[in-house]
């Protein structure tokens, strides 16, 4: 039977408020004595603890003494572990409680101590667990001091308590808390099946949402990947119909990686007669498209889905007719590039570019001698691209294609390649726009274009076909393209055509883990040419970006061998361009790893050669990107102050950002003290690691951070300063950004500044207003974002980042930040079944338009003409030219020209003459003599308040910020599936299917401007009475020319007529 003793009321009513006399009885020899006042200080033992705890080594001898009873042994360890409670050591509480027997340690009594010790126990467990799993010898703690012993058996005793009282309290998170802290496989299988065995629907949900999103932040894949299996199969495939939420089921499969069971899920959605079932089968298309962005696995999952969808055959020929279409317009998510069509259209259409920032940059670089330096005529072209990514709107530079022809070598080679950003998923019109700087089809060399300009249009090429949005179709056919100009520029030896060659077939098979394109590859690393092999390094990352290694795939054995061969490679060589690019492709094919990939962190880290340890930090940066990992943390900020490299500092401090995106806050709270760091280096990577983190948050505290490192007096980290606080300002509006507007205006008509910090301020521009203003840094899906719970990261926006961080090495890898841009366009799309947008659907936005609006665009000063000033004729002056004219004429009356030049009545021949006033002056006289008469004063216009609230159209820009005060209104005609995801694609149900509906077609940019077909028409040949007999333009019928144009107010005559008026004025 269990006793309420374990926390003893407040009984004591005597005056004593000393406990020595207990305490006295402690010291005697007689156990009975001793025994009395143990019985007695338990009562006391939280008021008096302080005097209590000078007799703590006896309590613990007592405690342990073998020749005492076991009652009074147990009260011993009771006092004692109250005693320690109070001084604040529970590891020392815990040990005596768990002595002290269930008499006195009642974990089904609530009470402080109670809470403590079983913390404390929780604790306790979890490191015997951790230490299990690592398989140590010793027991040591993070200090190296030797923990605590304790009783295995009672401290499991005390666990398995805490989760009976979880289950007859109904805490099941807390349990599932426990069980996923410890790593217990057993426990949580437990909890879920208690959960399940309630039979309380909303019980269910809620604990299986809540175990999806702790799940989530785990730091153990391997632990965290046999949970979810224990959710599909003890949780959601013994769900109901109406419990289950697929949504969360799918983001679960999708988490294991899983691509036959998640073609399963759809192909039941996609089949289903409910056609709120239906439509969310095409929202989880697109959702899996846009969240992870890992085209290998669409591909997989799309593959699944066909053979899902084949199962059918057997079943009857109506119905098979009426599912194919469900499965073609998924497949077009999937794989057929339709996404990418939605955001080509959206950032075309909505582009906010102006023009004026390119031609006030280009004037600002050409007064102060910028354009002469390459660098930044180079970051103008960079700027330029970011400023229209992938809004096909290169106006610019047609006009001023003599000012892009500036550019030589290498630096055309960048330029050719700004196009690929500029019309990146404009997979349809990609050969055509970069037909004239290819390499021609023949072995012979052109004549118009350059090596530089030719490598950098097949870098182009790849950069346009990057996007894990378009078509698999489309990058399959680049990647053949490419892969045989990279036979050809192997064959003659050209390395500027090799290295835009793999890099385009590095983006064009991004993520597709195609092993034919590695080794094609890995052939031309191995042949020592260091700018060739840097690209070939770079472009075995991307393929095999986040490749998992599996032993069932028989791929996976190719894979391992191929990268200990290209990380062997990287010992023997003596190219640092090739070491780095194998580097940072390790770090790729190690994307999302976790604690797979620490044992080639810890090699990369050890080794002698800093390229390889500038890599290992990224390595680790990737592995456990998202993650918020402790363990990684640590060791990121180790190298940052260890390190006797700087780039392998800098990557370091750079690599916390990716670590902890998820909880963007704590970035710059660690990287606070870095920023005053001694080493430049160390306060560039801050800068940049506080600006990715804190991307388009326009976050007042960062922004406070970086001001003062815009002055720094170090060049680079001004650039870095620049760049960080750009990321940071992205979407901003206009009262925002303006102080950092100015800020750049200043530097880039500051002749005095050096050539990186304008670098830097150039580039600060493009990234402001990227994509026409409609796109934003973001490394993934924020926590509103998603009705699923998990935050998915974007692997095109980690390796797009990553990638272009390496600029700092080689200027062309600018164009990577492209990637990131593609892969997460800030708008809201609402499409139907049709997969048509009806126009008629709108969002409702709780805040002032003013706050989430477009920064309003530059205007063009217009120089005023100087006007002449007239010169002032004083009176004498006037008078003695009449004297002249008088002497020369003769005239004989003497005072006549005298009355004409001087007022009449007016004695004061020193005053002006009223005629000779300048006109100004006149205008002032009259208003002073006129002042008697009234005047009416305008009335000032009242400025109308501006509303609180604003409505959004079907399409519009929503930014990541803009995200919270975003809602639907459930009284309009279209309900969205997924209520809890304002951004992105949605699909809509009509709620009045009925009705007559206006919905707008998803067309290619080439397309907007085709003219419309014309209406229907009955056509007759010649002969037939009904024929119609064609205007001849040039000699028309008497029949159109009697109109007469001067009556005609629309005709041709009259509108020509207007127009000569027009010119001659």
């Amino acid at each position: 039977m269990l006793s309420t003793i374990s926390h003893p009321p407040n009984t004591t009513t005597t005056t004593n408020t000393s406990a020595s006399h207990l305490l006295a009885l402690l010291s005697e020899p007689d156990r009975t004595l001793q025994s009395l006042a143990l019985q007695k200080l338990i009562h006391v033992v939280d008021s008096q603890w302080h005097e209590i705890s000078e007799k703590l080594v006896d309590l613990e001898e007592l405690a342990e003494d073998a020749t005492v009873d076991a009652p009074t042994r147990q009260l011993a360890s009771a006092v004692a572990s109250r005693v320690f409670f109070h001084l604040d050591e529970p590891s020392q509480a815990l040990r005596l409680a768990l002595e002290a027997g269930e008499e006195y340690f009642n974990l089904y009594e609530k009470s402080l101590y109670n809470e403590a010790m079983l913390q404390a126990a929780m604790e306790a467990y979890t490191k015997e667990r951790a230490n299990e799993k690592k398989n140590l010898a010793g027991c040591k703690d993070e200090d190296g001091e030797e923990e605590e012993v304790l009783d295995g058996e009672k401290l499991r005793q005390v666990v398995e308590m805490m989760f009976q009282r979880c289950y007859r309290d109904g805490c099941y998170g807390h349990a599932l808390g426990v069980a996923m802290e410890a790593r217990s496989e057993e426990k949580f299988r437990e909890v879920i099946q208690q959960v399940m065995s309630t039979n309380d629907d909303s019980i269910i949900q809620c604990e299986l949402s809540y175990s999806l999103r702790a799940l989530e932040s785990c730091t153990s894949r391997t632990f965290r990947n046999v949970a979810l299996k224990i959710m599909v199969e003890e949780g959601y495939d013994k769900c109901s119909a109406e419990t289950l939420n697929r949504t969360q089921l799918f983001a679960a499969l999708q988490l294991l990686d899983d691509p036959s069971a998640v073609g399963k899920a759809l192909a039941e959605l996609l089949g289903s007669s409910d056609d709120h079932l239906l439509l969310l089968g095409y929202q989880l298309c697109f959702d899996l498209v846009s969240d992870s962005g890992n085209p290998g696995f669409v591909e997989e999952v799309a593959s699944a889905l066909k053979e899902a969808s084949g199962s059918s055959d057997n079943e009857e020929g109506d119905i098979k007719v009426e599912l194919k279409p469900r499965f073609e317009k998924a497949n077009k998510v999937l794989t057929g590039g339709f996404l990418g069509e939605l955001n080509l259209q959206f950032l075309y259409k909505n582009s906010d570019s102006d023009p004026l920032i390119m031609k006030r940059l280009k004037k600002a670089l050409e007064e102060k001698g910028g354009s002469r330096i390459s660098a930044l005529h180079n970051a103008a072209v960079v700027t330029h691209s970011f400023l229209n990514a992938g809004t096909t709107n290169d106006t610019f530079l047609r006009d001023d294609l003599a000012w892009f022809k500036k550019a030589s070598n290498w630096a055309r080679f960048s330029a050719t390649a700004s196009l690929g950003v500029i019309h990146a998923n404009h997979t349809s019109e990609a050969m055509t726009l970069l037909q004239p700087y290819l390499p021609p089809s023949n072995n012979s060399s052109s004549g118009n274009t350059s090596d530089y300009a030719q490598g950098g249009a097949l870098y182009a090429l790849g950069l346009i076909h990057a996007s894990t949005s378009i078509g698999a179709e489309a990058r399959h056919s680049a990647s053949q393209y490419l892969r045989g100009q990279l036979q050809e520029a192997n064959t003659s030896s050209n390395e500027v055509l090799s290295h835009g060659a793999a890099l385009g077939i590095g983006l064009a098979e991004f993520g597709s883990k195609n092993m034919s394109v590695c080794e094609e590859l890995k052939d031309l690393l191995m042949n020592d040419s260091a700018v060739a092999g840097e690209a070939a390094g770079i472009g075995i990352g991307l393929v095999l970006c986040g490749a998992n290694f599996n032993d069932d795939d028989p791929n996976s054995i190719i894979m391992s061998e191929l990268l200990e061969t290209i990380q062997n490679y990287a010992k023997e060589t003596q190219h640092e361009k090739i070491i780095r690019g194998i580097s940072i492709g390790i770090a790729l094919i190690h994307y999302q790893k976790e604690e797979s990939a620490d044992a080639i962190i810890q090699e990369m880290k050890s080794s002698r050669d800093p390229i390889l340890r500038y890599g290992a930090m990224y390595t680790l940066a990737l592995a456990y990107v998202g993650t918020g990992s402790n363990s990684a943390v640590k060791q990121l900020l180790h190298c940052a102050v260890s390190d006797v490299n700087n780039d392998v500092r800098m990557a370091s401090v750079i690599g916390l950002a990716f670590v902890l995106y998820k909880t963007p806050e704590r970035v710059p709270e660690l990287v606070k003290l870095l920023l005053e760091s001694f080493n430049s280096h160390v306060r560039y990577a801050a800068c940049l690691a506080v600006g990715i983190a804190m991307a388009g948050t326009g976050d007042e505290l960062s922004l406070k951070l970086l001001e003062p490192m815009l002055d720094d007096m170090t060049d680079f980290v001004r650039q870095g300063a620049f760049l960080g606080s750009a990321f940071i300002l992205m979407q901003c509006n206009g009262k925002t950004s303006a102080q950092f507007r100015e800020k750049i205006n200043s530097i880039l008509t500051d002749k005095h500044v050096s050539m990186l910090t304008k670098m830097g301020a150039v580039l600060a521009t493009g990234i402001l207003d990227a994509g026409g203003r409609n796109v934003c840094l973001k490394l993934g899906q924020t926590s509103s974002s998603r009705g699923g719970g998990i935050n998915f990261t974007s692997m095109p926006s980690v390796a797009g980042t990553v990638l272009f961080l390496q600029h700092w090495h080689w200027y062309p890898m600018m164009h990577m930040l492209s990637m990131a841009f593609q892969a997460s366009p800030t708008y809201i799309f609402g499409l139907n079944k049709d997969f048509d947008f009806p126009k008629h659907f709108e969002v409702q936005c709780n805040a002032k338009p003013s706050m989430f609006a477009y920064p309003k665009r530059l205007e063009d000063k217009k120089e005023e003409a100087k006007k002449r000033v007239e010169t002032v004729t004083l009176s004498t002056t006037a008078k003695n030219k009449a004297r002249e004219m008088r002497k020369k004429k003769g005239d004989e009356v003497e005072g006549e020209s005298d009355t004409n030049i001087v007022k009449k009545g007016d004695g004061d021949s020193s005053k002006m003459s009223v005629d000779e006033l300048p006109t100004e002056q006149k205008k002032m006289d009259l208003d002073v003599n006129e002042t008697a008469a009234p005047v009416e004063e305008k009335k000032r216009k009242r400025r109308e308040q501006e509303p609180s609230t604003h409505v959004l159209t079907n399409p519009s820009r929503v930014t990541s910020s803009q995200i919270d005060f975003c809602a639907f209104d459930s009284k309009q005609r279209y309900a969205p599936i997924n209520k809890q995801r304002p951004s992105g694609v949605i699909m809509l149900r009509d709620l009045t299917p009925g009705e007559e509906e206006e919905v707008g077609k998803v067309k290619s940019p080439s397309a907007e401007n085709e003219a419309d077909p014309p209406e229907p028409f009955e056509w007759a040949p010649p002969g037939h009475d009904d024929y119609i007999a064609p205007i001849d333009i040039d000699n028309p019928s008497e029949d159109s020319s009697s109109m007469d144009p001067k009556t005609d107010s629309d005709g041709d005559a009259k509108m020509e007529s207007t127009e000569n008026n027009n010119g001659t004025d």
